[in-house]
């Protein structure tokens, strides 16, 4: 399509491509309904992720009817999921189309809650990547407007809708490990790819990438290919690890615990491999405190052990290990061996305590190793999770219910990635939430 060559001048006064264009600005303002038919979706933002999720959203029965990107071969890449389809480098040439149910946002961080906020004042539905923002404000606001417009938001960081995440939740529901007081989380990535360090295309230029549009609201610069392709390596555009790892390790955690902010965060971390070209760490760990229990989280873009991401749900009868290939849980068969203590008794004393406890089903004296034994349980789930992300919505845009992990919800594990960030940045100083003022402070 012409959208391919055309400068960013054109785009900018003319904001739409070649054959697509009368498709794109013939929406009327109403917002729309989705009935029996597939629901009809815009994408803003068609780089690695979104073209993923271009391909998932069609996997799960939707229909892609525009695609907004700001680099002219991702255009081109577009083309070859879904042939004709109308292209643009004006977000608002999506949102304003009255053919569309639902606008998928797989921005940068820093475009996120301006593309979907301006999408619900438009009458769309939202499907907005991970984090559902870049600032805590932004996350407020984005809850505010979707409460006003009655707008749908399904936040995607889709490890809600794996069947390893509903399995662990089924245990945990029916007591399987008691009652949980710590939560540890881990995601390892030893890799360039994983540090965010992704190859710039060759055609890479002022006239294939729209740059002024990409900065937003961030400081202005002159045009930085890689700043444009690798943005998550920096402040202004991205969230760093808390912004794209914790959210899906977090996510799990508030789901099975039934809880929306931590109460405080403290974090520390560095840039230790990946040098010269980010701000943002390469090694972040973060304790919060939930009140009536605790969350580690270890993220380390340096070296690898366990590999992928880990949550373990560590409870006082057992352990739930989520995992983005299955789950697991690990009874535990509590026997209290006396024997190291009881050596240092006297013969008399030892004999006579063995002799009153030789029933306890606690105690490894008498008949406790009798006692039947709790099994592992091993779950090996056989997708990934995201086309039933979008599933999940589709039925929500038509029913009207809430989707599984809405804005209330996106908001409460954006809040605490950014707590993590802010600690870091400020040093390691803890960080505190406050519920009522719906805010950060420095103290409790």
């Amino acid at each position: 399509m012409s959208s391919v060559n055309a400068t960013r001048r054109t785009f900018l006064s003319a904001s739409i491509a070649g054959s697509g264009a009368a498709a794109l600005v013939s929406g009327a303002q109403a917002a729309p309904q989705a009935g029996a038919g597939p629901v009809r979706l815009g994408i803003v933002g068609a780089g690695i992720r979104g073209l993923e999720l271009m391909q998932s959203a069609l996997n799960a029965g939707g229909r892609i009817m525009a695609v907004c990107d700001l680099y002219d071969g991702h255009f081109r890449r577009a083309q070859e999921i879904q042939p004709n389809t109308p292209t643009t480098r004006d977000y608002r040439q999506v949102i304003g189309r009255g053919d569309i149910d639902s606008v998928i946002v797989a921005t940068s961080d820093h475009w996120h809650a301006p593309v979907a906020i301006a999408a619900m004042k438009a009458g769309k539905d939202v499907y907005c990547e991970k984090p559902m923002t870049h600032t805590i404000p932004e996350a407020l606001e984005m809850a505010r407007v979707s409460r006003e417009t009655g707008r749908l938001v399904q936040v995607g960081s889709q490890s809600l809708s794996m069947e390893s995440t509903q399995k662990g939740k089924q245990w945990f529901d029916a007591g399987e490990i008691g009652q949980v007081f710590m939560v540890q989380c881990s995601i390892y990535r030893p890799s360039a790819i994983g540090a965010w360090r992704y190859p710039v295309p060759p055609d890479a230029t002022p006239q294939t990438v729209d740059w002024e549009r990409f900065l937003g609201n961030a400081p202005k610069r002159p045009f930085d290919a890689q700043r444009f392709f690798q943005f998550r390596n920096w402040w202004d555009y991205g969230t760093g690890i808390a912004g794209d790892e914790y959210v899906h390790l977090l996510s799990r955690v508030h789901y099975l615990m039934g809880v929306q902010f931590p109460l405080s965060a403290v974090a520390n971390g560095g840039i230790y491999q990946w040098k010269g070209d980010r701000d943002v760490p390469d090694i972040h760990n973060t304790l919060y405190d939930y009140g009536k229990f605790q969350v580690q989280v270890s993220a380390n873009l340096v070296s690898n052990w366990d590999g992928g991401e880990i949550v373990r749900f560590m409870g006082d009868k057992g352990t739930i290990e989520l995992t983005e290939e299955g789950a697991k849980l690990a009874p535990y068969n509590k026997v209290e061996d006396y024997s190291y203590p009881l050596e240092s008794w006297p013969k008399d004393t030892k004999e006579r305590f063995l002799a009153e406890h030789k029933n306890d089903p606690l105690a490894d004296v008498g008949t406790a190793r009798q006692q039947p034994k709790r099994q592992p349980v091993t779950f090996t789930q056989q997708r990934e999770g995201t086309e039933e992300h979008f599933k999940n919505l589709f039925e929500c845009i038509r029913t009207r219910r809430q989707p599984i992990e809405n804005v209330e919800f996106g908001c409460g594990t954006a809040v605490a990635c950014h707590m993590a960030n802010t600690s870091y940045r400020q040093k390691g100083q803890r960080v505190f939430w406050d519920t009522d003022q719906r805010k950060l402070s420095s103290r409790g």
